[in-house]
């Protein structure tokens, strides 16, 4: 068998040759206990996306710069979390770089923010999507990420828009979307209500466990 963790994971190698009878398909799970839901920050704070990762062309944050872009003439904020890479950095008013912080910090970094953006060229499975729903974050990420495979565990797969690679029109309409959507929240943010534990490292555990046993 093969583990693998998303849809176009699976795909990639089923092009490629393998038997889907071969593999399996288990999205990672995460820390639920590391990352509370969290209260939306007050409603007169700028509305503010966060990308948590290295800021590369791989994870597309040309891309996510540009469809920031346009959004900032409406006082949208791009907060990057994570390490400089060989993505230019943007150099307006708005865009703010944290550098690296520690994985137990991050749920301070997703309380401030609205929206998660992972606009990934290609990406096995981004981890940083479950931490953010988990936090109360509306995602907003590429095809090649693993957000198809989160929708199929949460309770309103709107929580999560979906955009084709490459396509900066697509996301900038989906942040915009979704950015109203966050911004109207109030309170603690639960996305996940009963489904919270679907996202968990020991439901991942049991779906590995159980296919074992299958095989």
């Amino acid at each position: 068998m093969i583990t693998v963790p998303s849809k176009h994971a699976e795909r990639s190698f089923i092009e490629h040759g393998v038997s889907a009878q071969k593999l399996f398909r288990n999205p990672y799970g995460v820390d639920l206990a590391m990352f509370p839901a969290t209260p939306a920050p007050p409603p007169q704070s700028p509305p503010t996306i966060i990308m948590v990762g290295r800021w590369s062309l791989r994870k597309g944050c040309d891309l996510l710069a540009e469809a920031w872009q346009r959004l900032a003439v409406d006082g949208v904020r791009l907060l990057h979390v994570g390490e400089l890479d060989d993505a230019p950095v943007p150099r307006e008013p708005g865009f703010e770089h944290r550098g690296t912080v520690d994985q137990r910090a991050l749920t301070r970094c997703y309380a401030g923010a609205h929206v998660l953006a992972l606009a990934s060229r290609e990406d096995g499975f981004g981890l940083v999507q479950a931490q953010a729903l988990a936090s109360g974050l509306p995602v907003v990420a590429t095809e090649y990420t693993g957000a198809e495979d989160l929708q199929e565990h949460l309770q309103n797969a709107g929580s999560i828009a979906v955009v084709p690679v490459s396509d900066v029109d697509a996301l900038t309409r989906a942040l915009a979307t979704q950015l109203a959507r966050a911004r109207a929240m109030r309170g603690v943010r639960d996305l996940l209500g009963s489904a919270r534990d679907r996202l968990s490292w020991r439901e991942y555990g049991k779906r590995y466990a159980a296919m074992l046993r299958a095989a």
